[in-house]
């Protein structure tokens, strides 16, 4: 069903966006493996690696992150997760809207994703994405912060 999709799609990408963007951002020039280096690309843009976790040392980090550092890192990783979410969940829910408000019309999600492009254009996937957004992000920043608390609160490292 359309609920069990736009679910799957909003946990897979929850987590796997979270822990890709929170290793990125952990990123050291004196990390002592190569994978653990920042590319290229971040060494371009300032505030892109180099931020502290509770596994610093694997970074290459020489301490540990202070409090600030550490629920910046969470936070930061929080909003780009919950803005990764809602670009991917935001067809499903909008299909789920006009399924629901149009009872009978369609003979499923994907006849309902292809008569909100042909009518509204490939945008109309995405109407509504600042409210969505409005709604993912406080929920993503406030989730992984808590958990990521806890976490460190029960000597258990971070996520």
């Amino acid at each position: 069903s359309l609920t069990i999709t736009r679910a799957v799609v909003l946990g897979a990408t929850k987590m796997t966006v979270y822990n890709e963007i929170k290793d990125s951002l952990k990123r050291s020039q004196d990390a002592p493996e190569i994978s653990k280096r920042p590319s290229s690309l971040q060494l371009a843009v300032p505030g892109s690696y180099g931020w502290k976790d509770s596994d610093y040392a694997k970074y290459g980090h020489a301490s540990g992150p202070s409090t600030f550092e550490r629920l910046g890192l969470v936070f930061s990783t929080s909003v780009v997760t919950g803005l990764a979410v809602t670009t991917t969940t935001s067809a499903f829910t909008n299909a789920r809207t006009h399924m629901m408000s149009n009872p009978g019309k369609y003979t499923g999600m994907l006849a309902c994703m292809a008569d909100v492009v042909r009518t509204l254009g490939p945008l109309g996937l995405y109407r509504g994405f600042m409210a969505q957004w409005a709604r993912f992000g406080p929920y993503a920043t406030v989730q992984f912060i808590v958990w990521e608390q806890l976490r460190f609160m029960c000597g258990l490292p971070g996520i």
